[in-house]
């Protein structure tokens, strides 16, 4: 996480967006304030609850498990898995994939974390890889495979689809939050974050605003992007496992279309500060998820083309 992201943390800014449909307009308790920009202040908490501050960041990425549970729990007895089965299958691949999506992101960001470890916990501040999240659950559902006896084919065919749609909610959440922003930009849908969150900090970094500037320039919500492309791969696996009979299959599929697409995404980014040589940090995992993707769906298809010539015979 960059200094002012771990800084604003600890503050409570408004969002002024350009855009004019908010997201946040269905009122779980939002408070609203004044902008000073062109169009409406939005709140990024949510509500309160005592002295808890929920935030519509730790909203959506629960919203998000929540969606990818039901949608698995509503195909596994098409997969010939007992629901209780699927319940701890979704359980290991979402205590999985946050600690690794936390992990890798306070790796990544480590300058930041090493003088407040208690903010490495604040998980609902934001600060979530997805790549990181894919290999810790893959890790975490293997060991299940493992210990439960399960087959790997069936539990990756029932959590492919339900990993972008749990990642499309999430990228809401970042859209709400403010994090994960685009390039400058002023067109239709233009996002204007506030002075206090991170987008000032970093464009004053890149030297897209000068020094002591106190307002940032409008941004493209690629967050929305994003999600509206995990919503597409969503269907098309869900369209494909109606389609696909061997077991096996979608989840190197999903692998294959998620480092295609994010790679893509990532030219939209205008977050980074630090870049792997031309490329970004995600970009650079992608070029690794893609071959493996490749290599695995390839693998898989050998292997169900093997399992039914031996039926066969």
């Amino acid at each position: 996480m960059l200094k002012a992201e771990v800084e604003t943390k600890k503050r409570r800014g408004l969002w002024d967006l350009d855009f004019r449909f908010h997201p946040s307009a269905v009122r779980f308790g939002l408070s609203w304030g004044h902008s000073d920009q062109t169009g409406s202040a939005m709140d990024p908490v949510a509500f309160h609850l005592g002295s808890l501050t929920i935030r519509w960041y730790g909203v959506f990425v629960a919203l998000g498990f929540l969606a990818g549970f039901l949608l698995a729990q509503a195909r596994a007895g098409k997969l010939g898995l007992d629901s209780n089965v699927a319940a701890d299958i979704v359980l290991a691949a979402m205590v999985g994939g946050i600690l690794g999506a936390r992990l890798l992101y306070v790796a990544q960001s480590w300058s930041e974390y090493r003088g407040q470890p208690l903010e490495i916990i604040r998980i609902d501040h934001g600060g979530l890889v997805f790549n990181g999240g894919v290999i810790g659950a893959m890790v975490a559902l293997y060991g299940l495979c493992r210990i439960r006896s399960l087959s790997p084919r069936v539990v990756g065919d029932l959590l492919a689809p339900a990993l972008p749609l749990g990642h499309a909610l999430g990228r809401v959440g970042c859209y709400l939050n403010g994090c994960c922003f685009g390039h400058p930009y002023s067109g239709a849908g233009a996002v204007h974050y506030p002075a206090e969150g991170s987008v000032l900090y970093v464009q004053a970094q890149q030297h897209l605003v000068a020094a002591g500037a106190t307002e940032c320039l409008p941004v493209f919500p690629i967050q929305l992007v994003s999600a509206a492309v995990n919503l597409a791969l969503c269907a098309i696996l869900l369209y494909l496992g109606t389609r696909i009979k061997s077991r096996g299959l979608l989840f190197p599929l999903y692998l294959i279309l998620f480092a295609v697409t994010r790679f893509c995404i990532e030219f939209g980014r205008g977050d980074y500060l630090d870049r792997v040589g031309p490329l970004t940090p995600a970009q650079a995992v992608c070029l690794v998820l893609l071959p493996a993707g490749i290599t695995w769906f390839v693998v898989a298809w050998r292997s169900a083309g093997a399992r039914t010539d031996a039926h066969a015979n």
